[in-house]
């Protein structure tokens, strides 16, 4: 009886120190990503004018708004099926299945860049159709972005999570760095020069990965299923959830200009640490959540103890961190990091709710999105006309805050259920 109940504890403490290292490796990682995102960011701010750094923030913008479409709920569908399955043999099948359906919806990603290019100036009043199509054929990556980090999530390895986000920041830095040197950077190489960047480290990842194309037909079945009675709901959920976050941006850009944009996404650059570690542990626990009844309360103690320390650091130091990485041209962005920590705080108030996914409850996360879209879009058009970025940020806190409630509702009703 106490050799069982000394096994019990072994194990529970070896579990507890496996999520705790995999939940290290995805923070550490986005903690790398940052830091060289912010050195990119510096190389970038010191050699682009305001104005093209605005084109270049808005060029993520667009890529980021429309690569939301181009999921259709497969990658989930694929990461649930990852989650509830312990043979390596089928784990590599469906990661296989999966990158070939990855590849289909990267070339038709491409595509759509491509004919956006001949009307996107005349419509947002830029001037970066000519790059759009020039840099078309390399976008298929972009997708892929999503699907590796769905499903290193359902087959738990997150190496390849980490892996893929680090390495294909740092060889960007190093690409611009040289060319930083030479004065030889411009918007479209360094979109040219990004997007290369992560060809190459997709490439290592999915070696990584470890696919295997045995019996594609018989997983994509499989997906197909999944994907109907959970997926499909979810992806409609994200969609207009998703979709209109990002119009955000695009509200910015037409409302009021690409230089706003760009402090915009910098002010947001430097929010997102805060919620990196609650999602880093969400992910890491995905697969255990599969099996569990509820989510651990220490999960939401640490989660919230973490968030709250994170805001009220930014409160003292946004000023600091914003003149040291941008100089006074980007003072505007301070203002900004503020009201904009108060909606990340929630957003990571959210993250042990992946539970519900886990789950595959995809029609209470397709309604809480819904909720939550609907909330952020009036927001969007009424607040960003009136008082413009921080219309957009006020409209982000509420929005943000209705899928926090939503989360925990569904949440608490299933244990009721159950």
């Amino acid at each position: 009886m106490i050799f069982k109940k000394l096994k019990k504890e072994a194990k529970f403490i070896l579990e507890k120190s496996v999520y705790v290292r995999q939940a290290g490796i995805l923070f550490g990682s986005q903690i790398g990503v940052l830091l060289f995102g912010v050195l990119i960011k510096v190389l970038q701010t010191r050699t682009l004018s305001v104005e093209e750094y605005g084109t270049y923030a808005f060029f993520g913008s667009i890529n980021s708004f429309l690569v939301i479409f181009y999921r259709f709920g497969f990658y989930t569908s694929i990461k649930v099926l990852l989650a509830r399955t312990s043979d390596l043999t089928k784990t590599r099948e469906l990661i296989g299945t999966g990158l070939i359906i990855a590849l289909l919806i990267g070339v038709s990603f491409s595509s759509t860049i491509f004919g956006l290019s001949f009307f996107v100036d005349g419509l947002f009043k830029v001037e970066i159709g000519k790059i759009l199509l020039i840099i078309s054929p390399l976008c298929f990556v972009i997708p892929f972005k999503m699907f590796v980090s769905e499903v290193g999530v359902g087959a738990n390895q997150i190496k390849p999570i980490a892996l893929f986000d680090v390495f294909s920041t740092a060889l960007f830095l190093l690409i611009i760095s040289l060319f930083y040197y030479n004065g030889d950077l411009t918007v479209q190489s360094l979109i040219t020069y990004n997007l290369l960047s992560f060809i190459i480290a997709l490439l290592i990842t999915i070696k990584m990965l470890n696919p295997s194309f045995n019996n594609i037909k018989l997983h994509t079945k499989e997906i197909i299923q999944k994907n109907k009675e959970y997926g499909w709901h979810y992806y409609t959920g994200a969609i207009a959830n998703q979709s209109t976050f990002k119009l955000d941006e695009l509200f910015i850009t037409y409302f009021i200009n690409i230089t706003q944009l760009g402090f915009y996404s910098l002010a947001n650059m430097i929010c997102s640490p805060i919620s990196i570690m609650s999602a880093a542990m969400s992910k890491s626990m995905f697969k255990k959540m599969a099996s569990l009844n509820g989510i651990p309360n220490k999960l939401f103690l640490y989660n919230t103890s973490w968030l709250i320390t994170c805001v009220i650091g930014l409160y003292f130091v946004a000023e600091i961190i914003v003149s040291f990485l941008f100089g006074a041209e980007y003072s505007d962005v301070a203002l900004y990091v503020i009201p904009l920590s108060i909606a990340h705080l929630f957003r990571g108030l959210s993250a042990p709710y992946t539970f519900l996914s886990a789950k595959s409850m995809g029609k209470e996360i397709r309604n809480v999105s819904l909720a939550e879209a609907i909330v952020n879009v009036f927001g969007n058009i009424i607040l960003i006309p009136l008082y413009g970025v921080m219309g957009a940020i006020i409209a982000s806190i509420i929005a943000r805050f209705v899928h926090y409630a939503g989360s925990k509702y569904y949440y608490h009703k299933f244990l009721t259920d159950d």
